[in-house]
């Protein structure tokens, strides 16, 4: 019986929250967002958010989770993101940020993933990946990409990006090679535009 108490009374202070926003749970960059700290797995606005230890959870003033950490394995937006993977989305709810706790494959590509405000990964308005820091050297549509270290983000990002047709817009070469009559140095950024062109 003491448990059931002990059950709503967590219940209703996540409830009360949500409904009431205190000036000091205010996100300053989203006016009327809620912040606030989970210990357990909760279901918000049917998005299954996990403890957020020293962080906050935010939640946009329409009720739409902002950011989170997933409490279980989930798909979302069509990627299969392991537990504790904290997203970010819109207030549309469409996912468009996210930092995985791990290394994790999408859309054929190893994202780096170290966990909450490390490698970052981002999303096109139709969910399809945008970028992310590759967990180790790879080719790309015949382009052979950087994978992101400390050491290498010194020396400029080795950020990937993917055009919103899922092809490789931009990184940073891995080893010198020569692309349509074009040589890049290691570590040289290359781009292609959207027509294809280098």
């Amino acid at each position: 019986m003491r448990t059931r108490a002990v059950s709503l009374i967590a219940v209703i202070a996540v409830i009360a929250a949500l409904v009431v926003t205190p000036a000091d749970r205010v996100d300053a960059q989203a006016p009327g967002s809620t912040r606030l700290r989970l210990g357990r797995d909760t279901v918000i606005a049917g998005l299954g958010c996990g403890p957020t230890g020293r962080a906050y959870l935010v939640v946009h003033p329409n009720g739409v989770v902002d950011e989170c950490p997933l409490s279980r394995d989930s798909v979302v937006e069509g990627h299969a993101l392991p537990k504790g993977t904290w997203i970010q989305q819109t207030p549309e709810a469409l996912m468009f940020a996210a930092w995985l706790p791990r290394d994790v494959e999408l859309q054929g590509v190893l994202c780096k993933g170290t966990g909450y405000k490390g490698w970052s990964v981002r999303f096109h308005p139709d969910g399809r990946l945008a970028s992310c820091f590759l967990a180790k050297d790879r080719e790309i549509d015949g382009v052979p990409c950087m994978g992101g270290s400390f050491l290498r983000e010194m020396r400029g990002s080795t950020q990937v990006s993917l055009q919103a047709n899922g092809r490789l817009y931009s990184c940073r070469v891995a080893y010198r090679v020569t692309i349509d009559g074009r040589t890049y140095p290691k570590g040289a950024r290359f781009a292609r535009q959207p027509s294809g062109t280098t």
